[in-house]
């Protein structure tokens, strides 16, 4: 088993995974940030994502149920101010929608567990990203939050010589 660790024997290590095995790896990368949200569809649908078994209906309606999630957690849902914890969601959502997504015999080459580390990675970062009014219990600075993102890269190298070593 090689060791990851960096970006590119990361990439290299997924890119060798079947479709299966990379929506079973995204479902850990979700798994790791599920912390970031009391959303019981995202568990859920974090469970479907990661069986070997799921077949596509079951894939179909846990995207369904992520993509209202996705919807209701768009940025430009409402006018008010950026508030991070709902872009962390937002970028949950869009882990699992892609973890949940089908796929197609024509594509040659997929990127489901890639493009899932990157949303987590970025759902880590906003939930880590200082906002409001200093006092108020916010997050506290943007070097706490490069190390929470440190930590999460980090954990996803495991997940992924985890999954390479069974």
């Amino acid at each position: 088993m090689a060791e990851i660790k960096d970006q590119e024997s990361f990439a290299r290590a997924l890119r060798a995974l079947t479709v299966s095995q990379q929506r079973q790896v995204g479902a850990r990368f979700v798994a790791h940030v599920l912390d970031l949200s009391n959303r019981p569809r995202f568990a859920a649908a974090q469970q479907v994502a990661a069986s070997a078994d799921a077949g596509a209906a079951m894939l179909a309606d846990a995207y369904h149920w992520v993509h209202a999630i996705y919807v209701s957690t768009h940025p430009r849902s409402d006018l008010a101010e950026l508030d991070y914890a709902k872009q962390a969601e937002h970028f949950i959502a869009e882990a699992l929608l892609i973890c949940l997504a089908p796929t197609y015999s024509e594509v040659r080459e997929v990127h489901i567990a890639e493009k899932a580390a990157v949303y987590c990675r970025m759902a880590r970062m906003c939930a880590n990203m200082p906002h409001g009014e200093p006092g108020e219990g916010a997050p506290g600075s943007l070097g706490q939050a490069e190390q929470a993102l440190g930590r999460e890269i980090e954990a996803q190298f495991a997940v992924v010589e985890a999954f390479v070593g069974d």
